[in-house]
């Protein structure tokens, strides 16, 4: 008798344990305009241009991140270089810094346009961020010794 009540009452604890855990989860998950907004979204990306690869599709780590003032990003670059192609690789766009001059403006569909500034050495990319209601995004970036990138992706 006295085993079976121990067991009843170690049921209903992790019962309402396991309530309670999915009641918070479902509850703290962010909308799309509320990540967006908050400047904390992640862009994965799926296609970019321009690009000589036959086969463009990316794994989960081609991604632009915005998250407490910091822009994350890896991305492939295929485009030209403005400086000497001898001295400079042809390496992905990749940085990890504090935005700077960051705009945030509603589009006239309900959508996003973000727009920062980072510096990563030898690099200043300015990046301007389309974001439609339904999480597509167009990411443009710019830098003042390569030529211009534009990525496609989805909001998570």
């Amino acid at each position: 008798m006295k085993t079976s009540k121990t067991i009843l009452l170690w049921t209903l604890v992790f019962l309402f344990a396991s309530c309670s855990v999915m009641k918070n989860s479902v509850s703290n998950k962010k909308t799309l305009q509320q990540k967006v907004e908050s400047k904390d979204f992640t862009i994965y990306v799926s296609r970019c241009s321009p690009t000589d690869l036959v086969n463009s599709g990316f794994n989960s780590d081609v991604v632009l991140k915005v998250k407490n003032g910091m822009a994350c990003a890896n991305l492939p670059f295929h485009g030209m270089l403005n400086v000497k192609q001898l001295e400079i690789p042809l390496d992905p766009i990749s940085f990890n810094e504090p935005m700077y001059d960051f705009i945030m403006n509603k589009n006239h569909d309900g959508g996003w346009v973000v727009t920062f500034k980072v510096k990563s050495d030898p690099y200043i990319y300015q990046v301007n961020i389309t974001i439609s209601t339904k999480g597509r995004a167009v990411a443009i970036v710019t830098s003042n010794e390569r030529s211009t990138m534009t990525y496609f992706g989805d909001v998570d």
